[in-house]
């Protein structure tokens, strides 16, 4: 029997073991950095609620945060005034 598919073998198990090691090695070395970016990004959350309550006004504020757990646009409505005397001569004109 040859020894080469036996090396062979013990050669392509000892490179995956190698991977296997420099991906622990790897995490290992970045979890620090890994753990600022999550502490960041729970900051920025705590500072976006502390805007959001101090620039809106009476029950808004309490709302606004209790219901906006999620990035997504806000658009304020404003009430349309009501039409005045001359925009409705105007109306009735065109």
């Amino acid at each position: 029997m040859s020894m080469v598919p036996f090396l062979a073998s013990l050669v392509m198990a000892g490179a995956g073991c190698a991977a296997f090691a420099a991906i622990a090695f790897t995490l290992q070395a970045q979890l620090p950095a890994v753990r600022r970016l999550l502490a960041e990004q729970r900051a920025l959350a705590a500072d976006r609620e502390f805007l959001v309550q101090i620039t809106a006004t009476g029950t808004q504020a309490a709302s606004r945060v209790a219901v906006r757990s999620r990035r997504a646009p806000v658009r304020l409505v404003r009430p349309v005034p009501a039409p005045t005397a001359a925009a409705r001569r105007w109306r009735a004109a065109a």
